[in-house]
């Protein structure tokens, strides 16, 4: 359609100029036809006439005479004017016109003197033409140096009036005989120039969509880049925040006992031993998920065994000193896992439960064992997640909501590590929470049958 579009300005453009060509060709030869009549027809009547003054009498009707017969008779020239160099007619076709002065054509006639033809088309609107109205509504006016003899001097300015008809018929029948070739031309042009444009086309288009590809990609990479720059930021500020925490508390614990007279007192040793303990371990806790989540424990391959996971979440809930807390309830606990990844995996979802509950809630450790293999759930009463955060509360560093991570801790790597560690078991894990209800974490673990090719356990998942 561009195309299409651009050829028919292309044509209409070329027709214009041709018509513009055909005008300005047929009004010079109107000019060399007004020039022929002078010089053919009426130099030679006027010879030995004097113009000093207008034609009157017998010689007026001489001349006019011949006029007729040989200039008006053609129906192409309406009238005939002679010039004296003051601006005034000595002879017209039209009588009353003989003796007048225009001194308004002064300035053009000067021109013609000097030996110029002059021409140009009238609208009949000036004074002196008032009388040509009736003959045509449009002239070609030629003014043209009126020489008795060849190579004479200019006695006179010939003024030949010619229908403008004449000359758009001219105009006309040229374009009549161009317009179609320029047609025939343009289109023959068109259908050889088509299949170039279409597959002109259809390559920008396809370049126009690698582009906005490339720029969507380039966008995405963008925000990409400041996705992880802020999770940089916001990952160096957790870690520098949870590791001072328990580094103080134990330099506090461990300045204290070195007071005089507190260190001394067994009760208040135990005190601060056991804060500077719980501090030691959970400093210990952050570092192990720090290494496995940077591969920096290596792998290890999985090991079945029979596993009580009663005793186990009875054992992890005594690290975490959150022994009154947890209630576990297992009707059937024992199955064939591996231990210490069961473990690690009860130990981040009960880190997690503990943190986001409040302190006078429990959390809940259950279990169910069938032929299928086992499900093993921690259930708490916290803040609940929003169910378009559930997604990617598995994802590595991923901190939901920054003001509950400093007020309760952690690097959001728990989550991610035991969903890596199910996953290495050939489990799954599943998240059922409600904002402001608490929050149920499932993983399911099949059977030792259906496991065959275990992943490395300290490899992320994603």
């Amino acid at each position: 359609m561009a195309t299409l579009v651009a050829f028919v300005l292309v044509g209409a453009a070329g027709m214009l100029l041709m018509v513009r060509y055909a005008r300005e060709r047929a009004e010079r030869a109107g000019v060399f036809h007004s020039t022929f009549v002078a010089d053919a027809v009426l130099a030679p009547v006027l010879e030995g006439v004097n113009l000093s003054e207008p034609l009157t009498g017998p010689e007026y009707e001489r001349v006019l005479e011949v006029v007729r017969e040989r200039i008006l008779s053609n129906g192409r020239d309406v009238r005939v004017k002679v010039w004296r160099a003051d601006a005034r007619v000595l002879f017209s076709d039209q009588l009353q016109l003989v003796g007048q002065r225009f001194p308004e054509e002064a300035g053009e006639l000067a021109e013609v003197f000097e030996g110029h033809v002059e021409s140009g088309v009238s609208e009949l609107e000036a004074a002196e033409n008032v009388e040509e109205r009736q003959l045509a509504d449009k002239l070609l006016e030629v003014y043209v140096p009126l020489r008795i003899e060849q190579d004479g001097p200019v006695v006179a300015v010939a003024e030949l009036y010619q229908d403008y008809v004449f000359i758009q018929a001219e105009v006309n029948a040229f374009m009549e005989r161009l317009a179609p070739m320029l047609a025939i031309g343009l289109l023959l042009l068109y259908a050889a120039v088509l299949p170039i444009a279409v597959r002109a086309s259809r390559e920008l288009r396809r370049r126009n969509e690698q582009l906005n590809q490339h720029l969507q990609l380039e966008q995405q990479t963008v925000a990409e880049l400041r996705d992880l720059n802020q999770r940089k930021d916001d990952f160096v500020s957790a870690v520098s925040h949870e590791l001072r925490s328990p580094l103080t508390s134990i330099v506090g614990s461990l300045a204290t006992l070195k007071q005089p007279g507190l260190g001394g007192d067994p009760v208040v040793r135990t005190e601060l031993l056991g804060a500077a303990e719980r501090q030691t371990r959970r400093l210990g806790r952050l570092i192990a998920n720090l290494f496995s989540a940077a591969h920096i424990d290596g792998s290890r391959p999985v090991t079945f065994e029979p596993v009580d996971l009663a005793a186990t979440a009875r054992i992890v809930a005594a690290e975490l000193d959150a022994t009154e807390r947890v209630r576990i309830e297992m009707p059937q606990p024992r199955v064939s896992t591996d231990r210490d990844r069961i473990a690690q995996v009860l130990t981040y979802l009960l880190d997690n439960a503990l943190k986001y509950s409040p302190e006078d809630e429990p959390v809940d450790v259950g279990a169910s064992v069938g032929v299928e293999g086992f499900r093993l759930w921690v259930t708490d009463r916290g803040v609940g997640i929003e169910p378009a955060d559930q997604a990617a509360i598995f994802d590595r560093f991923h901190q939901i909501v920054q003001s509950l991570t400093r007020r309760h801790g952690g690097l959001g790597l728990g989550l991610h590590l035991a969903k890596d560690l199910v996953e290495e078991l050939g489990g799954k894990m599943e998240v059922a929470s409600a904002p402001g209800r608490g929050s149920t974490f499932t993983i399911v673990v099949p059977a030792r049958s259906r496991r065959t090719s275990p992943k490395h356990a300290s490899a992320p998942a994603g």
